[in-house]
């Protein structure tokens, strides 16, 4: 193994380490809770404020609350003294303050202007006699931890603290209950949401489902699949199964169709899928059996012999939402 790939596998030996410190740091404080307690309960926004690498790691964390159900924006410390102090709502927002010495002359004003207007504050330090940890309503003290490559600059501890807060948005996310659904719509757009939605999000259903009974004329049935543009017609039979026809069924039997009878040509084993199952899920299903449309189904009903169709989903319901 050559220099420099030692480096980096003690690099991240050493990352871990700390990440280990991290973890077991938490059977010994119940300050954890309270914060997660607190947070939970505000009315407003977490302001997470740091300075240099700290504000930085504050961004992401200030992200993931976001994207999890906590309303938070994140401030560099330096512009929140010029101005944006006023961005803070009294009784309703919680600071969420880091910075590894916990002495950043930058914080002072900032943590005095929160303890004079009763604004909360959440200090998270590696220094237990710091003014921050000092001033804070809620004190989260993580293990001081040797630095990657022994450095000056912040490594270990950087990426403890970004640990620590992602931790914190996952507990906040399970106290409030926030779901894939309520992700989805905080991210309309991107591989991620895409691949939550589910089928019952985009299936047709309704009036929108083209159903005929099989004692019905061809002719009828290419009158409903034509009204309904989805390539399909849902056939139900006297002992309330369904069975289908396609338009490529049509063309493959169009030597006399219209003298031909719904239950002779109609597919009496369609695919079916469950309402509750991703559109992800069903663009594999459709791919794997080369097929364009599946019949949807109650989660609770989908392995039963006779199912309600509640709903059919097209390739082009997928694709269109950007599901590939």
């Amino acid at each position: 193994m050559n220099k420099d790939l030692k480096i980096a596998k003690k690099t991240v030996q050493t990352e871990i380490k700390a990440l280990k410190k991290l973890a077991a740091s938490f059977n010994r404080s119940s300050q954890f809770s309270k914060a997660v307690n607190l947070i939970s309960k505000t009315r407003g926004k977490v302001l997470v404020v740091g300075v240099g690498k700290s504000y930085i790691i504050g961004i992401k964390v200030s992200s993931t609350l976001s994207s999890l159900g906590t309303p938070s924006v994140a401030f560099n410390a330096t512009d929140l003294q010029h101005g944006g102090l006023g961005a803070i709502q009294k009784n309703h927002d919680v600071l969420l303050v880091f910075s590894v010495s916990g002495e950043s002359s930058e914080l002072n004003n900032i943590i005095r202007y929160a303890n004079r207007h009763g604004i909360d504050v959440i200090g998270v330090s590696c220094k237990s006699s710091s003014m921050l940890i000092r001033n804070s309503t809620i004190k989260i003290l993580l293990p001081k931890v040797v630095e990657a490559g022994h450095s000056l600059a912040p490594t270990s501890s950087s990426l403890n603290f970004l640990s620590w807060g992602d931790s914190l948005a996952i507990a906040c996310m399970k106290r409030k209950k926030w779901s894939n659904k309520k992700f989805i719509s905080t991210h309309p757009s991107g591989t991620l949401a895409t691949s939550l939605i589910l089928v019952e999000d985009i299936m047709a259903r309704g009036k929108e489902i083209p159903l005929i009974s099989t004692n019905k004329s061809i002719k009828e049935a290419v009158k409903e699949m034509t009204k309904k543009r989805l390539g399909i017609v849902c056939c139900k039979e006297k002992n309330g199964k369904i069975s289908i026809l396609t338009d490529g069924d049509l063309r493959r039997q169009s030597n006399n169709l219209y003298k031909k009878t719904i239950s002779k040509i109609s597919v009496k084993n369609p695919t079916w899928i469950s309402n509750t199952s991703t559109a992800l899920a069903a663009i594999e299903k459709m791919n794997f059996k080369k097929i364009t449309s599946l019949l949807v189904a109650r989660d609770q009903d989908v392995s039963k012999k006779i199912k309600n169709v509640i709903g059919i989903i097209h390739l082009h319901h997928c694709l269109s939402r950007g599901i590939k």
